[in-house]
């Protein structure tokens, strides 16, 4: 059986590290087909949110392929 791991990141901490309005790309993510309401627990991928905001973002040396983004406000 083949295991991987992924790094979550916090949009919070996305919008800060790309010098990104929270707010903004909130109302986006909500005007996408991305359904998370008030579940804390969905993740987006780098495409899905790069996708959404027509943005490519700065991952810090992340490997893009095994990044999840939580929209959840923490």
């Amino acid at each position: 059986m083949k295991s991987f791991t992924y790094t979550c990141l916090d949009i919070g901490e996305v919008c800060k590290h790309n010098k990104l309005d929270i707010g903004e790309i909130m109302d986006e993510i909500s005007a996408s087909d991305v359904s998370f309401g008030t579940n804390a627990d969905t993740l987006i991928s780098v495409k899905q949110l790069e996708d959404i905001i027509s943005l490519k973002l700065d991952w810090d040396n992340h490997d893009e392929d095994t990044i999840l983004i939580s929209p959840g406000i923490s």
